[in-house]
């Protein structure tokens, strides 16, 4: 097992440095630091009605929340596309499957490295966000980063669909399926509550309700994420949500590794 998940984690090596080659990744970077710095404009306004009478801090924080989760689905896209391109070439392949690695580990060393890359990128947002409230406030603001956390779990749902697609369909209309199925997830509450109002025969609404249960719950992520942040109280099954993100994940996983245990060298 250990020389399993030493497989996995050499691989990881590679895609990691690969990963870090990306310039869109520093171009993007340099973007959502220059939206984090919105975070200070509320501060430095001295007329709360511009933001609809709340508190400055809250104001900076829900500006550092949109910049992270954003950037976050379009570093994670961008950037595992151009890295899956030259690592999972039809030629790199080749080299990889003539080395005494099982696919699965080629796979999830995939992943882990592409996380491993995103979650560097949440960690440096995350502190500029952390900076500002601390600079502006003179408070410690730990909720920050406990609020923020969730979008590392986020991350990791991101790259499991971009290898997912990319296994399934190798060019960039894997990015273009990823953040159609990000926006789909966002009207699943909605859907949910149609679907369950009678307008549908009982078979095919719990068929549609069940589709809507495999979709991401990108809404509901998001709404534990700001709970955590203070911005909004909202009804939201936790521990359901999270689990069921976590079985997505898994699910993605292993459709992955069973996909790409079909590839032919040839």
């Amino acid at each position: 097992m250990f020389k399993k998940f030493r497989g996995v984690v050499l691989i990881s090596r590679d895609i990691y440095r690969a990963a870090l080659r990306e310039r869109m990744m520093y171009g993007f970077l340099l973007l959502a630091f220059l939206f984090i710095l919105m975070a200070n404009v509320p501060f430095a306004v001295g007329d709360h009605k511009v933001f609809e009478g709340q508190p400055p801090v809250v104001s900076a924080v829900q500006i550092g929340f949109v910049s992270i989760n954003i950037f976050t689905i379009l570093i994670t896209v961008f950037v595992s596309l151009g890295t899956l391109q030259s690592f999972l070439s039809r030629q790199r392949l080749v080299l990889l499957l003539s080395k005494p690695l099982a696919r699965w580990q080629i796979i999830e060393g995939a992943i882990l490295g592409l996380f491993e890359t995103v979650f560097l990128n949440w960690c440096l947002l995350t502190c500029g966000v952390w900076l500002v409230i601390l600079s502006q406030t003179r408070e410690l603001s730990l909720y920050v980063w406990s609020g923020m956390s969730v979008t590392v779990l986020m991350s990791l749902l991101y790259v499991s669909l971009v290898v997912f697609f990319y296994i399934l369909i190798p060019n960039a209309v894997a990015g273009v399926l990823t953040i159609f199925l990000l926006i789909a997830g966002f009207g699943v509450p909605m859907a949910g509550d149609l679907f369950a109002s009678g307008h549908y025969p009982y078979v095919v609404s719990k068929m549609l309700q069940l589709g809507l249960n495999i979709l991401p719950k990108t809404n509901d992520l998001w709404g534990i994420s700001m709970m955590r942040l203070g911005l909004f109280h909202l009804k939201i099954p936790v521990f359901s949500v999270i689990l069921q993100t976590f079985v997505l994940v898994s699910l993605l996983n292993a459709a992955t590794c069973l996909k790409f245990r079909r590839f032919r060298r040839s």
